[in-house]
């Protein structure tokens, strides 16, 4: 007995495609915020959203587990769409808040390659009145290289739009940052095993080329941002290398908006109040605890409960070298 399996797996992914709209419609699939740090002031400068599926039966699903499904699906574009809305409505708040951070989503370059993405994007977060510069778009850089010049291309047309847009290396360089790409790019970011081996074998012949491209971000006055140092040492070594921003675990977990909102309310130098991002209409008697009061539209309302966010890991360079020569004296 022959058995057809075809319709089986096509009702199957059918099905998939139908739970995935029908969370994007219940806001189920939200952003996580995790907190960008300048080594140098030690302060909060920007947040990275992170996609979580708040599953009704499975719990919290990470990207690596849905985004595959979606890609399959063909619903990249309409999530990326939906998350850069959840994004603009976080750092509209922060914004008109005195908070002058920016908020990086990740961008797929099938999104960019799409000649109408960079228009709907402008509108999605002009929709929620936020500005398109307050917005990093992140871009993998082994699928910008895949795409070569019309990659460039489509992205200088966001960066038109107003967008800053950032290279996340996790490889080996394999794109030159020529005049072009230093004019495009606003920071380069760097993490996983690149990073992580580049802090332990500097002298390699990889981690030269490493250290040539980190310097020539440094002329171009671009901030570097080492993603993933998880340890005092890392964190020295990430500093002594040339990095100048740091995200991980280490610095905090990806959060909600709401304890995110509570994390730079906590900052001990507040926040950096620019009259022309805080209109008198919007600010004026009112504050971020009190906005947070009310409840939040559904995309920003956390779907299922979690633990208190730790305060914000601060961090000494010279209590790090204490640390570190102590655990040399004690070896």
């Amino acid at each position: 007995m022959e058995v057809e399996i075809e319709p089986m797996v096509t009702q199957v992914v059918s099905l998939a495609r139908v739970e995935l709209l029908q969370s994007l419609a219940a806001g189920e699939i939200q952003l996580a915020f995790q907190p960008q740090v300048e080594l140098s002031s030690k302060k909060i400068v920007a947040f990275e959203g992170v996609a979580r599926w708040h599953h009704p039966k499975l719990g919290i699903l990470s990207p690596g587990l849905f985004f595959s499904l979606a890609a399959k699906e063909g619903l990249i574009g309409v999530m990326s769409r939906t998350l850069a809305a959840q994004a603009a409505r976080a750092i509209y708040t922060w914004r008109n808040h005195g908070y002058g951070i920016d908020v990086a989503i990740n961008i797929s370059m099938k999104d960019v390659m799409d000649p109408g993405f960079a228009r709907d994007l402008a509108d999605c977060v002009a929709n929620e009145g936020a500005k398109a510069e307050w917005i990093v778009l992140e871009i993998d850089e082994e699928e910008l290289t895949c795409t070569g010049n019309q990659g460039l291309a489509c992205l200088e047309i966001l960066a038109g739009f107003g967008f800053k847009i950032a290279l996340d290396a996790k490889g080996p360089p394999s794109l030159a940052l020529d005049k072009r790409a230093r004019d495009l790019f606003c920071q380069l970011k760097c993490g996983g095993s690149t990073m992580l081996t580049v802090a332990s074998r500097l002298h390699s012949v990889g981690a030269s080329a490493f250290m040539r491209r980190i310097q020539a971000a440094q002329g171009a006055g671009m901030p570097v941002v080492a993603v993933g140092a998880e340890s005092s040492k890392a964190i020295r070594q990430c500093y002594q290398i040339g990095f100048t921003r740091l995200q991980g675990h280490f610095i905090s977990l990806p959060l909600s908006f709401q304890s995110a909102s509570q994390m730079l309310l906590e900052q001990p130098s507040g926040p950096e109040v620019d009259d022309e991002l805080m209109p008198q209409s919007e600010v004026e008697g009112t504050t971020l605890e009190a906005a947070l009061e009310p409840a939040q539209k559904p995309e920003l309302v956390e779907h299922s409960p979690q633990p208190p966010h730790k305060p914000l890991q601060l961090f000494s360079f010279e209590e790090l070298t204490e640390t570190d020569q102590a655990g040399s004296e004690a070896a």
